[in-house]
């Protein structure tokens, strides 16, 4: 049976294994540098890329063995990844020599086994041995100095799961954890900033390539009792369909629910 999208938004734990082969990728699609920025300053917080593989922030999971370890990577991030109201992600990709048709990324969040985000960004088409520029931007929802403490005592127990579809088909599948590191108060400088630098001026325009993105308001699912369906069962998933509905709006109309509403 084929996973589909609806299948992946209603997940609410991280999948054991891998949904799909890497040889589902008949596409040639391949991820060429990606970059995290503070919207408002235009300061990279994170970038890894051909021209920079062997970035500290980023290596391999080797939990898993063979040729999914390339599919798990563990990234450390700055605090500010949680902090800050509004993000911006660039990644850029080159396809094949097979045309593309409504690519669209779902990506799932997940604290401890709990959901607290997920988003999902629709491209759209890619012709044929393109090089392909995907910015979003978007912001975060509220989290509590609690919840980001308690994310920040807990290396790598926060963890994603992303999912790649070609017209509705399942084509990757890719996993991360996170670390995330407490910045310094006292310093003039935040941590990332002597690293990266800036990314363009303030006020600048997305890279040309960008398309819409969309986001899944999840923070009102924090810390309530759930299916367990971390190994996926298709049939398990559909059934439960109505305990996580999926409400998704334009990126600059979401309203996130409040912590109130889940503390």
């Amino acid at each position: 049976m084929s996973v589909t999208p609806d299948d992946v938004c209603f997940l609410t734990k991280p999948t054991q294994g891998f949904l799909c082969p890497l040889s589902a990728n008949q596409y040639g699609i391949d991820f060429l540098s990606f970059t995290i920025s503070d919207y408002d300053s235009k300061k990279v917080i994170f970038e890894v890329g051909r021209d920079n593989p062997n970035s500290q922030d980023v290596s391999v999971d080797f939990s898993s063995m063979g040729e999914d370890m390339y599919r798990k990577i563990k990234y450390d991030f700055s605090e500010d990844v949680l902090r800050l109201p509004y993000i911006q992600t660039t990644l850029v990709f080159g396809v094949g020599n097979r045309e593309v048709k409504d690519f669209r990324m779902i990506e799932r969040h997940y604290f401890r086994d709990k959901l607290i985000k997920s988003f999902d960004f629709e491209f759209g088409f890619c012709i044929p041995g393109s090089i392909n520029t995907w910015d979003a931007v978007y912001s975060l929802p509220p989290m509590s100095d609690e919840l980001i403490n308690d994310m920040i005592s807990h290396p790598y127990e926060t963890k994603s799961d992303s999912f790649y579809f070609v017209d509705g088909k399942l084509i990757m599948h890719n996993k991360a954890s996170y670390k995330y590191i407490k910045e310094d108060a006292s310093q003039s400088k935040k941590s990332y900033e002597d690293k990266y630098g800036a990314k363009g001026s303030k006020g600048s325009k997305p890279i040309g390539g960008a398309k819409k993105a969309t986001s899944t308001d999840s923070l009102s699912d924090m810390y309530i009792d759930e299916p367990d369906v971390s190994n996926l069962s298709l049939a398990d998933a559909k059934e439960d369909r109505n305990f996580n509905q999926r409400s998704t709006k334009s990126s600059k109309d979401i309203e996130w629910s409040k912590e109130s509403d889940y503390f």
